[in-house]
């Protein structure tokens, strides 16, 4: 994330002295700060255009009942299955029993969704991960190199390193998993501060209060489906679906 002016200074001051003092307090620190910004700001200090997202990579919809199915989305009452959305900085188990918070979204979709682009860049990264048998792909910014989209867990890439893509733009399917279900992830990095954002921090403004609800209405249709309401602790939520607004990045 870029900062302007006093609050860049500071910023970088935080990040050099959270190992040593205080470490806490100067998280917490980056924590408030990390989406208070303006672009005004930014145009003015980098010359840049500002990084922003335009979509979460997915179609939201209205439930439909009749086919239990909302945009890219399909209810199934499969007991391992729980949230039909991963929210950014969830607390979950690591293989060792460790607990982690993860740094990026996740969505179970339909295995035949087409995962869309979340923003401008260019594909510098791609790779095959044997354990899950499936690709991660990372997609720099061209406005604002800093920072780079990741997505996780898809199958059928429909893109290659040097493309450049546009948001919107089809880059493959979610990973299949079961019942016609697939699952990935999208993460939002910076390089200048070493963190992972919310996909809202560096939402467009012009879209941004349209996803919102989509979203939550997403996640409470979900909850009506499977009869509880307590699958999602919204009064958590620093936005729709994210419970911080930035971590560190691993």
């Amino acid at each position: 994330m870029k900062f302007s002016g006093y609050r860049h200074r500071f910023m970088v001051r935080m990040q050099q002295i959270a190992g040593s003092i205080m470490p806490g307090f100067c998280m917490m620190l980056l924590i408030i700060l990390a989406c208070d910004k303006t672009d005004s700001d930014h145009v003015v200090e980098t010359g840049k255009i500002p990084f922003m997202i335009e979509n979460l990579g997915v179609r939201f919809g209205p439930w439909d009942r009749s086919t239990n199915t909302a945009g890219d989305f399909l209810f199934t009452d499969i007991s391992n299955v729980t949230r039909i959305v991963g929210e950014f900085g969830l607390r979950v188990v690591s293989y060792d029993g460790s607990y982690k918070y993860l740094p990026n979204m996740d969505f179970i979709v339909r295995d035949s969704t087409p995962v869309m682009a979340i923003a401008e860049g260019e594909v510098t990264r791609y790779f095959f991960q044997d354990g899950s048998n499936d690709y991660e792909i990372g997609i720099r910014s061209l406005n604002d190199p800093d920072f780079e989209v990741g997505y996780d867990h898809l199958v059928n890439i429909l893109v290659e390193p040097g493309d450049i893509v546009a948001p919107g733009d089809p880059i493959g399917n979610p990973r299949p998993l079961f019942y016609g279900l697939g699952s990935f992830e999208i993460m939002i990095s910076c390089s200048e501060t070493g963190l992972s954002y919310c996909p809202f921090c560096v939402f467009n403004p012009d879209k941004i209060d349209s996803c919102r609800s989509q979203l939550i209405r997403l996640m409470e249709d979900w909850e009506t489906f499977r009869s509880d309401t307590t699958i999602y602790e919204e009064s958590a939520f620093v936005f729709p679906g994210c419970l911080m607004e930035s971590m560190i990045s691993y």
